[in-house]
């Protein structure tokens, strides 16, 4: 198949494609050795990648895909690669962040420092730098400022959107699942009608990737406890540097976030395209840091996230084309033991009721030796010489498994789906949330939610969506993920129309919000059939002020700008105007 045609099929291929009568005939007594794990070394593993203006540096944890949320008068322990140098005169701060629009900073004292060790980063040099959250930070999204003496060289690296303090956790948190944004994919212009919206690289950065804009506009108004997104934040199928650039426009938009954000890869952020020495792999680990990791929301719950796109170099690499053999989920075993232990020491500590979940890019109960039919004799071959050959690598296995994958899709396509489902009912994991097939879908097996949500990208079915989780204080039940039954998300534009380019609810303000004002007015528009609550963010002059609706939840003084924090519930197909004055 020539290029050409594999991108029409790339293009206009978007939702997943489940026979009738088998989306859910998930098999339980099959061998587990579905696929195959891959040890091939390649010989370009340890050349380093092409990368133009790597983030992560020298802190590495926390990151801005892997937050920490820390309540005030707690510790926070910094881990700092010093990349060999011996470190002393250590300074570690909290920046407002560039979507907060105020000056300030906030020292945090340091309380010790000791040699330490990362599980991702392969270095010898790693200190864990141990700071107190002072009680007087405000309740925010800050970057996180790490400053020391390096063999005599003053050392300074900031982490955007890194760390998230709380006044208290909540028994009651909300979180919201967003997945395949798709930064530079040809598939959010296959209809000409979208064109506007896409802002296809678009030269005004205003303009462009207006759809991820406006997602992230309503995230920040809904203002959640924390966020997570399960991959295939890039195209990487186009030509084989685009990653040079699409990881650098997608970096630079996610800090518009003005929430914690919680990222793991798919399998578009993963592509490696050996002639050019581009891997998404590598990319990652440059921008976004560790694969998978695991972090808390103070007692009420333990989130794990992983990389379902867990293979070889070999397996993922595509040949200098849009052309790729591998596309579905797997785990391997490092990952795979990782997980164990880490839901295992989590255990040992965890507080009764506390909420468990997962979330990856690929969800393990759609395989595809379940889905792909078996009524047709080239599936029936493919498991054949599969199985016979367990060996991914093998040229005629991913010739013949690409040709598939382009009919029937790619799911969770390798190993490690059952071992992962049975790990998790072993420890009473309650939510697993995921992405890749750009549709809706909501299935509860064995006391677990598996919820797959809509993509961002302007493909998806029945329209870009993201979803709502919030927790019920009582119980390990949530509600709000589903927006019109049985399954479907929460619509970013008006009646799910991307060409109208029409969201769901906007708010607007009738003066410049840039610190100026005395009195303002914000103008709240829901265009959906629920009620909305929403988090305005006023910045106005030094002084003391009251909305004429909502309340007030925090106000914080930065320099001369007055930030005043409206919380607002806006009825179903309503508008409302809410003025601030002192």
């Amino acid at each position: 198949m020539n290029w050409k045609t594999k991108l029409t099929a790339l293009v206009i291929s978007g939702a997943l494609t489940i026979p009738a009568g088998q989306a859910h005939a998930f098999l339980s007594g099959i061998d587990k050795q579905d696929g195959g794990i891959g040890n091939t070394e390649n010989y370009l593993d340890k050349v380093p990648n092409i990368a133009l203006d790597t983030k992560v540096e020298n802190i590495i944890y926390p990151l801005m895909a892997t937050p920490a949320i820390k309540k005030n008068g707690s510790e926070l322990t910094v881990k700092v690669d010093t990349k060999g140098k011996e470190p002393a005169g250590w300074d570690v701060s909290l920046n407002p962040t560039e979507a907060a629009k105020v000056d300030g900073a906030f020292n945090l004292p340091v309380k010790s420092v000791q040699k330490g060790s990362s599980y991702w980063k392969d270095s010898s040099s790693v200190y864990e730098v141990t700071v107190e959250i002072p009680n007087d930070v405000p309740e925010e999204l800050f970057d996180l400022q790490v400053s020391y003496t390096g063999n005599g060289t003053r050392i300074t690296d900031d982490e955007p959107n890194s760390v998230k303090v709380v006044k208290e956790f909540k028994k009651d948190f909300k979180f919201m699942h967003l997945t395949d944004i798709h930064v530079g994919s040809p598939r959010n212009i296959a209809d000409p009608a979208n064109v506007t919206e896409a802002g296809m690289w678009h030269p005004d950065e205003s303009k462009r990737w207006l759809y991820l804009q406006k997602t992230i506009n309503q995230v920040n108004l809904l203002k959640p406890d924390f966020v997570v997104m399960t991959g295939d934040l890039m195209y990487g199928q186009m030509n084989p540097q685009e990653y040079i650039y699409e990881y650098e426009e997608t970096y630079r938009i996610l800090k518009k976030l003005d929430v914690p954000v919680y990222i793991v890869p798919g399998n578009h952020d993963y592509y490696a395209q050996d002639a050019t020495l581009a891997d998404g792999a590598k990319y990652w680990e440059q921008y976004f840091g560790p694969q998978y990791f695991s972090f808390d929301y103070g007692p009420y719950a333990h989130m794990i996230g992983y990389n379902s796109y867990d293979w070889h170099k070999f397996d993922r690499q595509g040949h200098g084309t849009v052309s790729v053999p591998t596309w579905g989920g797997q785990i391997r075993d490092q990952q795979m033991e990782w997980i164990k232990k880490d839901l295992a020491d989590n255990k040992a500590t965890a507080e009764a009721g506390q909420v468990k979940g997962l979330f990856s890019h690929h969800n393990p109960i759609w395989r595809d030796r379940d889905i792909w039919p078996s009524t047709d004799p080239d599936v029936t071959e493919y498991w054949k010489e599969y199985d016979a050959k367990h060996d991914p690598q093998d040229l005629s296995t991913l010739i013949k498994g690409e040709k598939l994958g382009i009919e029937y899709d790619q799911q969770w396509h390798g190993e490690g789906s059952h071992e992962l489902i049975d790990v998790m009912k072993q420890n009473s994991v309650d939510i697993s949330l995921h992405g890749h097939t750009h549709i809706d879908n909501i299935t509860e097996q064995d006391g677990i939610l598996y919820s797959t949500t809509a993509s961002i990208e302007l493909s998806a079915k029945p329209w870009v969506g993201y979803r709502l989780f919030e927790k019920n204080p009582d119980d390990n039940k949530f509600s709000s993920y589903v927006y019109e039954g049985p399954d479907k998300s929460m619509p970013v534009y008006e009646n799910g129309n991307t060409s109208a380019g029409v969201v769901s609810f906007e708010n607007k303000f009738e003066l410049p919000n840039d610190g100026s004002q005395v009195t303002q007015t914000a103008a709240l528009t829901n265009r959906l059939n629920k009620p909305v609550t929403v988090n305005i963010p006023f910045y106005m002059k030094q002084g003391s002020y009251t909305p004429s609706y909502g309340e007030v939840i925090e106000t914080q003084l930065y320099g001369t700008k007055q930030f005043v924090e409206v919380q607002i519930t806006i009825p179903a197909n309503s508008v409302k105007e809410v003025e601030l004055k002192r």
